[in-house]
């Protein structure tokens, strides 16, 4: 799975928004789109078991045009349909594949580039940790660089916390708000040496 494909499952790209926005360059159409959408939001209630009765419950469409869209949408690969102990399940990871594949196309310069910085941390997470980011983690990448880190001071607290031999993003996570908090005091402290200063350069006589 790609890194922009395990954002939007991570949450960190909007799987919704993305693919109202590119639903027609898939070759989607409308009553599609909206049995996507039903079925991303029962997959994020933890519920992967298809039911064409309960999906026919939230459309104004017959059971029958809805089996025939499901199915028409596991031809093309957006639907992973899996069969055990008689129970259908399924899953949306060829859908969110190529939702990805049209977001890394997407000729927003400034989400290009947040995009292409998270691709890089999360590329030199995996390799140095020799494991797979979770969700958990690329949410707790999302929120440095909400945070404003640079790369440089990530990799130096992922760095760290192999020596620390604490191979997770929670510990390089805290290694860098103590860091943060750090050069904030720092910075307070000289503030204030400078208003003494001041104070003793205009007290008045």
């Amino acid at each position: 799975m790609t890194s922009v494909a395990r954002l939007i499952k991570a949450k960190t790209i909007s799987f919704s928004e993305e693919l109202i926005t590119h639903y027609k360059e898939l070759k989607l159409n409308e009553n599609e789109l909206i049995v996507l959408i039903f079925l991303y939001r029962q997959l994020d209630e933890q519920n992967n078991v298809l039911s064409i009765s309960k999906l026919q419950a939230k459309m104004t469409l017959s059971e029958e045009v809805i089996s025939n869209l499901v199915i028409g949408l596991v031809k093309k690969g957006f639907i992973n349909i899996n069969m055990e102990n008689a129970i259908e399940s399924f899953e949306l990871d060829g859908l969110i594949e190529a939702l990805a594949k049209m977001i890394d196309n997407d000729n927003n310069t400034s989400f290009t580039d947040r995009q292409d910085l998270l691709s890089q941390i999360i590329l030199y997470i995996e390799t140095t940790y020799a494991k797979t980011c979770s969700p958990a983690d690329l949410q707790i990448v999302n929120s440095w660089l909400d945070a404003g880190y640079t790369f440089a001071q990530i990799k130096t607290a992922v760095l760290d916390s192999l020596k620390a031999k604490k191979l997770h993003l929670k510990y390089a996570d805290a290694i860098l708000a103590n860091r943060y908090q750090e050069k904030a005091r720092q910075t307070v402290a000289y503030d204030e040496d400078i208003k003494k200063m001041l104070d003793a350069m205009y007290v008045k006589r």
